[in-house]
């Protein structure tokens, strides 16, 4: 599964691509900070299963329900912040929080059950894509984290993911000036 910069990474790119500030006032900062936070937010289930000591990765906060859930209580964020546009704001965070689930199902998923819970609570199959564009991370002990294979594993999110930031950086930049 993607680590947290692919995921970033995408929370960076829906920013750029949807938002309508220049970047540099401090409302633009916090829609673009929110925005990387909502494309990781998914995995807090990593919390849930440090505290029961079960699995939760990849089940309910890797649905689209949740990812409604999500959006709605970013909309009701906004407005309680008194944000200039809290629809679209809301918007952002929700496409932010889905491009998660979206770099998961492309992801290769070494371990039970594979791919996610995509349309819980209708469903408890896991969706995956036939194809992987991302590479497994290995975990558990500190060699296997710091491996040549996360370390290619994380380049290759940071080719792929990267250079779509930068068609919309690109895209954004040729725009505005």
């Amino acid at each position: 599964m993607p680590t947290p910069l692919a995921h970033a990474l995408a929370g960076t790119a829906v920013y750029l691509s949807a938002s309508r500030g220049g970047g540099r006032s401090r409302e633009d900062l916090m829609l673009f900070a929110s925005a990387v936070v909502a494309a990781c937010f998914a995995d807090l289930d990593f919390g849930l299963n440090f505290l029961t000591g079960e699995n939760y990765h990849h089940y309910f906060t890797h649905s689209v329900v949740f990812a409604s859930f999500f959006t709605i209580g970013a909309y009701f964020f906004s407005r309680l912040r008194k944000r200039v546009a809290p629809g679209r704001d809301a918007w952002i965070l929700g496409l932010a929080y889905l491009t998660h689930l979206l770099l998961d199902v492309f992801s290769k998923d070494t371990s039970a059950p594979y791919g996610l819970e995509l349309w819980w609570p209708f469903s408890d199959a896991f969706t995956i894509a036939p194809f992987a564009v991302f590479d497994d991370i290995w975990r558990g002990t500190l060699p296997e984290l710091l491996s040549l294979h996360n370390w290619l594993a994380v380049a290759r999110e940071a080719v792929i993911v990267g250079a779509v930031v930068l068609v919309f950086w690109w895209s954004r930049r040729r725009q505005s000036g």
